[in-house]
């Protein structure tokens, strides 16, 4: 978004969002959001509503209603397609797939020329990513979903390095790597050092170091 320099034009708050306020840097309390952010190629050649969410809504309710608010949101822009982005959840590799679903076999067949895998075949797309697909496709819509191969349990930029891989080819967006690259090399020694710490634990904890009796105090 900060490469694209896209433009905020929205902000979608919610019930159904959870009960919680984010603070930022400088104190600031606010509740959790969706936002919808508006970009138009100095060719004006494409042109993208891009839409980032804090986090899910937490009922099956939420999800649909907000779904749907998101999918006729693209349609007021006259939308010709929509492509969520997500998470898959699978061990670590140095080269994350990136698994793809789409509401026609011609959009598929676009999306693993551009490098995306199908996505397995009776593996659910949980949440908001997954359920924008036929919904929109309700809507006479074309939609699409990329999940970058992640373990999940923390911010994962090589993930992301392999979703916009697929992504920008089938956009024909270009999109400068280099931070995101910079990030990689952050998050692989982080990586480094809890597997370290994990294992000196486990050593010390096999060697008797640490007592096997944990107790818990509230």
């Amino acid at each position: 978004i900060s490469q694209l320099k896209a433009k905020k034009i929205a902000e979608l708050y919610s019930p159904h969002f959870p009960y919680y306020a984010l603070v930022d840097e400088r104190g600031i309390a606010r509740l959790p959001k969706t936002s919808f952010y508006y970009y138009l190629s100095g060719d004006k050649k494409l042109e993208l509503v891009i839409i980032t969410g804090d986090c899910q809504p937490q009922s099956n309710v939420g999800q649909y209603e907000i779904a749907q608010k998101i999918v006729d949101y693209a349609r007021a822009y006259s939308s010709k397609m929509l492509i969520s982005v997500g998470g898959y959840s699978s061990a670590r590799r140095k080269h994350p797939r990136v698994f793809g679903a789409a509401t026609t076999v011609e959009l598929m067949a676009q999306l693993t020329r551009a490098g995306a895998v199908v996505n397995e075949e009776g593996i659910p797309i949980v949440g908001i990513a997954g359920i924008l697909l036929p919904l929109a496709k309700a809507t006479g819509m074309k939609a699409a979903c990329l999940l970058g191969e992640t373990p999940g349990y923390i911010p994962d930029p090589r993930a992301a390095r392999s979703v916009l891989k697929v992504l920008t080819p089938l956009l024909n967006l270009k999109v400068d790597l280099t931070k995101l690259e910079r990030e990689i090399k952050e998050a692989e020694r982080l990586e480094e050092k809890i597997l370290k710490a994990t294992q000196s634990f486990e050593e010390a904890f096999e060697e008797g170091k640490i007592s096997k009796k944990f107790s818990y105090i509230s």
